[in-house]
């Protein structure tokens, strides 16, 4: 009967391990993910919209999207991520 109640309750700590492990793995690493692609995203569209206007008054001549706008939303992806990152290890350590 001993034994049982010992695997019952490691049978429970090792649901809180894997509990606390997948928090930990969500908060540092699943939502500074999204929150980068969010901010891709809203670099892009600013820099889609921006040559779109360009284009439409006549300041551009043609409407294109080459590999530098990618690169240069990829900012957007490094500055989302690495906020919300930051603010998620200042959560944990307060």
């Amino acid at each position: 009967m001993r034994s049982l109640t010992t695997n019952i309750k490691s049978g429970s700590s090792k649901r809180k391990t894997t509990a606390l492990y997948s928090q930990k793995i969500k908060a540092l690493l699943l939502e500074p993910i999204s929150s980068g692609f969010f901010g891709f995203a809203l670099f892009f569209t600013i820099l889609l919209i921006t040559k779109l206007l360009a284009s439409y008054f006549g300041t551009m001549p043609n409407f294109n999207v080459d590999i530098n706008d990618v690169i240069l939303s990829s900012i957007g992806f490094v500055l989302m991520a690495l906020i919300k990152f930051l603010e998620n290890i200042n959560e944990r350590n307060q």
